[in-house]
């Protein structure tokens, strides 16, 4: 996964290869309850706090807040979290018992 943020006039490539299983719960602690189209502005700090976290820190809350444009955020977060689960579905989809 990955996110290119623009810190200081250049864009700046960030990836994650790694998802550990406690960003999987993360992703569903923060994610339950979120209406993505009428967020209060600490619901949105708290997705964008889940996507630093995500990376491992390796950028800040004011980079992503400074380095995204305004019309990728919301698309952004939602990769982020469709990544997460998307990896947990990929693991699980082979474990469907047979009859």
């Amino acid at each position: 996964m990955q996110i290119t943020l623009k810190i200081k006039g250049k864009d700046k490539t960030f990836i994650t290869d790694f998802i550990s299983a406690r960003m999987v719960r993360r992703t569903i602690e923060v994610s339950k309850g979120i209406n993505f189209n009428d967020m209060a502005p600490e619901e949105l700090d708290q997705m964008v706090g889940f996507i630093v976290e995500l990376f491992s820190h390796q950028f800040t809350i004011d980079d992503v807040y400074d380095g995204l444009p305004s019309k990728q955020l919301i698309p952004t977060m939602m990769n982020c979290i469709n990544e997460v689960v998307g990896e947990m579905g990929e693991a699980t989809a082979g474990d469907e018992k047979n009859e």
